[in-house]
C-alpha cells in the first residue's frame, strides 16, 4: 500500500513540473508550428506567400525563474502620438481590457503599435491541451478585435 502511494505522488509530481523550454518545443513540435528558439523564448514563423521567407508573428517567453509563461502577438491597432484620436484608442483599450479578462491589450510607447499579451503561471505545470487552449484564446482574441483595433488606424 505505501508503495502505491509513493507510486501515486512520484506520478502526481511529474506531471506538475514547471513548464520549460523543451516542453514548449515539444507542445510546439506536436501542435505543428514553425518556430525559431532564441535564448529561451520562442518566435512563431509565418511564411510570406510571395517570397516563401518565415518571418516572426509571435512571442512566447517561459521564465523558470517566475514560474511563468509569456505570450505576446501583433495586431492591427496604432496608438496614434497625439490628438484626439490617442484618447479614442485609450478608451477603446480599457473597453477590450475590460471584455476579455484573459488577455491584455497594450500599446508599445516607442511605436504605437498595439499587442495582445497572455501571462500565465507554470508553477504546477502546464499540459499540451491547457497550452494549445490559452494559444487558441490569445489568437481568438486577437481575431475577434483585429477590425476594432484596425479602425484606430483611420
Amino acid at each position: 500500500m505505501r508503495t502505491t502511494i509513493l507510486l501515486v505522488l512520484a506520478i502526481v509530481t511529474a506531471s506538475f513540473a514547471a513548464l520549460s523550454t523543451t516542453t514548449v518545443a515539444g507542445y510546439l513540435d506536436q501542435l505543428g508550428a514553425a518556430y525559431q528558439e532564441e535564448d529561451g523564448a520562442f518566435w512563431l514563423l509565418a511564411e510570406d506567400s510571395l517570397s516563401g521567407e518565415a518571418f516572426p508573428i509571435f512571442y512566447i517567453e517561459v521564465n523558470a525563474s517566475l514560474e511563468a509563461c509569456f505570450m505576446a502577438g501583433p495586431t492591427p491597432g496604432l496608438v496614434p502620438a497625439s490628438g484626439a484620436d490617442r484618447a479614442v484608442a485609450f478608451a477603446k483599450l480599457a473597453e477590450l481590457n475590460a471584455s476579455y479578462p484573459f488577455v491584455k491589450f497594450e500599446h508599445d510607447v516607442s511605436t504605437g503599435e498595439i499587442i495582445c499579451t497572455y501571462t500565465f503561471s507554470t508553477e504546477n505545470g502546464v499540459g499540451l491541451e491547457a497550452f494549445s487552449a490559452m494559444l487558441q484564446v490569445i489568437f481568438g482574441t486577437m481575431d475577434e478585435t483585429a477590425a476594432e483595433l484596425a479602425a484606430l488606424r483611420q
